[in-house]
């Protein structure tokens, strides 16, 4: 086993960390700009209120104390749409991909998603290109429902988002 795989941890933060995740979050804003809904240049002006509120249903990968990916989850909270989770904001920092991270992540937000009794189906987003983020949530029982074109713009070019859920 990679001994950089043997040193990460699954954690939830306390909002008190919210400058670590707004740093990883910025990063995968940067870096893998398709990725995200969410622009970098939106993102790097949400408040600090924002982004503490944000860390409480997000899950983070962290190693040598250094956070290096992350997964979000939450809850409809309609009273029609309560019985539905979704996950989204996946990301894990390059040098640590291909070693399981994401899976790990992936593990732990269906484990807190579980413990609500209340949900039967989980939903995600993810765009075409991203063929490991595909494979993985594949590989955990999410199936393609819809396949939207044209749906992300990103510097003049514009991706395909597909819709996955996994009915529990």
């Amino acid at each position: 086993m990679n001994s950089l795989m043997q040193e990460i941890k699954i954690v939830k933060l306390p909002a008190s960390k919210w400058k670590e995740y707004r740093k990883l979050r910025l990063e995968g804003l940067q870096k893998d700009p398709i990725a995200f809904g969410s622009s970098f240049e939106e993102e790097k002006m949400l408040s600090e209120e924002e982004w503490k509120r944000r860390c409480k249903n997000t899950i983070f990968a962290v190693s040598q104390d250094k956070v290096v990916g992350m997964i979000i989850y939450n809850f409809q909270q309609r009273k029609k749409l309560q019985h539905i989770a979704n996950m989204y904001g996946a990301y894990v920092s390059s040098a640590f991909r291909k070693q399981g991270v994401g899976r790990k992540l992936l593990e732990a937000a269906l484990v807190e998603i579980l413990k609500n009794k209340k949900i039967v189906k989980i939903s995600l987003g993810v765009m075409k290109e991203q063929k490991a983020a595909i494979a993985l949530y594949k590989k955990y029982g999410f199936k393609v429902v819809g396949d939207f074109k044209k749906d992300l713009k990103v510097k003049n070019k514009y991706y395909d988002h597909l819709v996955m859920e996994k009915l529990l």
